[in-house]
């Protein structure tokens, strides 16, 4: 009884955010039952997002602070050589698991063959179709643009996305000018760390705070998660047609796939750790993706849930915050689906060159996409375009995207997080040698003489 007990003290956060999702779902879902005709611009729908609004704003205050000060210190805590490790370590991992992730959804679809029972009608207006102008080329120029901003104020509060020889500026932090820069100025420091001291001191004294913020705006999660969940429910409802279940149903057989059996598999044969284990301690931050379906808002939580599970400070500092802007297994599994899916319900039978263009495209599309809600829908457009199928049916897909985003939003939190296993496997020898003893208390004698040396290391 006493394990119990103790169990249910130290996962207080874990459980609550468990049971008030469950709440959200089933008042949600009750609440649409009521009224059939509820659409989400509803006040009742309106009115219940209002506590999961403020989560998102209370996360989004602290991502920029958080996201800048963890970068610098993980670059300042280490050497050149062990930076260049962890750089090349986490964008191979996270390139080759979005592949992975784009090559599964792929096969699924084809033997699944969601879209094969003919044509479905548009289920929202025409007005709300996405833009159709997204090429390959607009978006590799949006990445770079991205990453090289031309305002350092302005990263923060836009981003630019290219149509064509229009450039559009939209609001939203700018995750990847954001990194590039942190990163610029964590190297810059390194080099003469004791000139630039009393700037250490401020950014730890910023990442401590933001973290002291994040954990004051944990206990508020619960909450938030499950008005954002009923909200969503109250609006949407659960809608039917068969087609669309299908391919519903596709979508989630390869995230849990990828769920289930891909990262557990590279978990536990890089990362050496139990999966279970490990995604025990990412519960929270599971929670957080599905609730606000946005890998960049979740970045706090990923920070604290991924510490708690035995990763380096330093790991996690550096990982997370690039994986949340780059990683996204479960986007690229979903557009290699989405686009097949419409080739198959428009009859359209795509050549293997064709598929395997899919595939290569939904991979950097997928790294392209913004680490928000639904993102994933405005790179699908180029995705389209790129094998010669039109956009006319992406209308049946945006009715039901709010519900796919949330999982594959997961699926790509728990990617992040078992990068930093990955990175902590291969690196971690590397930065004790090179840092001195990790972020963990360090039990030992005061008279024992390895303590001083390692510290002074």
């Amino acid at each position: 009884m006493g394990k119990v007990k103790k169990a249910l003290r130290n996962n207080q956060l874990t459980i609550a955010m468990i049971i008030a999702f469950v709440i959200g779902i089933v008042i949600g879902i009750l609440i649409h039952r009521s009224n059939p005709e509820m659409k989400p611009d509803h006040n009742i729908p309106r009115g219940l997002s209002i506590p999961g609004e403020l989560l998102l704003r209370a996360l989004n205050l602290v991502v920029i602070p958080l996201v800048s000060t963890s970068l610098i210190l993980g670059i300042v805590n280490g050497t050149s050589n062990s930076f260049n490790k962890k750089a090349i370590c986490t964008i191979l991992y996270y390139l080759a698991t979005t592949l992975i992730a784009a090559t599964m959804g792929l096969i699924i679809v084809l033997i699944l063959t969601p879209g094969a029972g003919g044509p479905t009608e548009k289920t929202v207006p025409e007005n709300q179709v996405l833009d159709k102008k997204t090429d390959l080329l607009d978006v590799i120029k949006d990445i770079l643009n991205n990453f090289v901003p031309d305002n350092i104020v302005g990263m923060a509060i836009q981003r630019t996305t290219s149509r064509g020889d229009e450039k559009v500026v939209n609001d939203g932090m700018n995750m990847l000018g954001i990194i590039s820069v942190s990163i610029v100025v964590g190297v810059i420091v390194s080099r003469n760390k004791p000139k630039y001291g009393i700037f250490i001191d401020f950014v730890v004294a910023v990442n401590e705070v933001s973290h002291q913020m994040v954990t004051m705006v944990l206990w508020f999660a619960p909450v938030g998660i499950m008005f954002l969940v009923m909200a969503e429910l109250a609006g949407h409802g659960l809608k039917k047609s068969k087609e669309v279940g299908l391919y519903i149903a596709t979508v989630l057989v390869g995230l849990a796939m990828h769920f289930f059996l891909v990262l557990p598999s590279i978990l536990g044969s890089l990362g050496r750790r139990n999966p279970f284990k490990f995604y025990k301690n990412l519960l929270p931050a599971m929670a957080t993706a599905f609730g606000t379906a946005s890998s960049t808002v979740t970045i706090p939580v990923t920070l604290t849930c991924t510490e708690k599970a035995g990763i380096s400070k330093r790991i996690t500092d550096f990982v997370v915050p690039i994986g949340a802007t780059i990683n996204m297994d479960g986007t690229a599994l979903y557009e290699a689906v989405a686009c097949l899916f419409l080739a198959q319900l428009n009859g359209v039978e795509l050549s293997k060159p064709e598929i395997i263009i899919t595939g290569i495209t939904a991979t950097i599309a997928a790294i392209g996409a913004a680490g928000i809600p639904s993102a994933g829908l405005i790179t699908l457009i180029m995705v389209l375009n790129t094998v010669g199928l039109g956009t006319e049916n992406i209308a049946i897909l945006l009715a039901v995207d709010w519900f796919i985003d949330r999982f594959r939003t997961m699926v790509n939190v728990v990617g992040d997080a078992v990068g930093c296993a990955i990175v902590q496997q291969i690196c971690g020898a590397d930065e004790v040698e090179a840092n001195g003893v990790e972020f963990q208390e360090i039990k030992a004698d005061e008279d024992d003489a390895k303590v001083p040396e390692a510290v002074g290391a």
